[in-house]
């Protein structure tokens, strides 16, 4: 726990450090102590008895947070099917401090440009995903007082960028192909459609997306309609349940509550090619 803390703050330190031009050199060295002296021994940290794996993980959020070139350190010492394993033996306590580490954790890796996404997906990111933001729904949905709904609250809006971040990545991914198939140069289909495959679990999420739309909660309904609009947009709808009659008094509650232009356009979009 100590080592977690100062290290925690030493690194946020140096990276406002270099920012102001100071000690360019004791960033890079503290970043190489960690990548040859702990990281290769993480994961035997992170598969120890509670609370280890919690202090463990917080350090890792600190480090790809202010220093997003330990992304690759994270890679190197294969520590991403590590991440998943953390996930499944902790799934029973969704709120616990240890969950929220690793899904924090998990948002800074999806949402970095040099992430290798394949090595994630090929892990069950897709599944472990749609796991996490079914049982967190139901928490949020169901949560009665106001420490575990803060929680359920904060849980849920990292799970709705880390699958933000997911989709985008796909959909960038299609857009490319669609252009260079367009301009005649081809263009790697398989690729996307692979990618298209392996995010298919993801369609599974629609009608709970559609549920979370009359959320007071403004970022979880802007979340939830962004994430709603990149599936549809994918997927279309999956089957008759994405019209369920719940769905559409949610869709009716949320329709009359927003003033919004954008925002009924978006819902009107998302309507549209569910229908169609």
């Amino acid at each position: 726990r100590l080592l977690s803390e100062t290290t925690s703050l030493l690194v946020s330190h140096e990276v406002m450090g270099e920012e102001k031009e100071e000690s360019p050199n004791s960033n890079s060295k503290l970043l190489s102590l960690i990548r040859d002296s702990l990281l290769p021994q993480y994961e035997h940290i992170l598969m120890a008895p509670d609370p280890v794996p919690v202090y463990a993980l917080k350090l890792l959020v600190a480090l790809t947070e202010q220093s997003p070139a330990s992304v690759r350190f994270v890679e190197e010492n294969h520590l991403v099917p590590v991440i998943f394993q953390v996930i499944l033996e902790h799934q029973d306590s969704i709120l616990g401090n240890t969950m929220q580490s690793v899904i924090a954790l998990l948002n800074n890796l999806v949402a970095n440009k040099s992430t290798n996404m394949m090595l994630l997906y090929e892990e069950g990111l897709a599944h472990h995903v749609c796991n996490l933001l079914i049982e967190t729904v139901a928490l949020y949905l169901e949560a009665d007082d106001k420490s575990s709904t803060k929680t359920a609250n904060a849980l849920l809006l990292s799970l709705l960028d880390i699958l933000h971040c997911m989709l985008m990545y796909t959909a960038n991914i299609v857009r490319l192909t669609l252009q260079a198939q367009k301009a005649g140069t081809g263009g790697d289909t398989q690729a996307a459609e692979d990618l298209l495959l392996i995010n298919k679990p993801l369609t599974d999420l629609i009608s709970l997306l559609i549920q979370l739309l009359p959320s007071e909660d403004v970022e979880i309904f802007q979340n939830a309609s962004q994430c709603l609009s990149l599936l549809v947009q994918l997927y279309g709808g999956n089957g008759q349940e994405s019209l369920s009659p719940e769905n559409m008094v949610s869709f009716a509650e949320v329709l009359k509550s927003k003033k919004d232009p954008r925002e009924l356009k978006l819902l009107l979009k998302i309507i549209k090619r569910l229908v169609s």
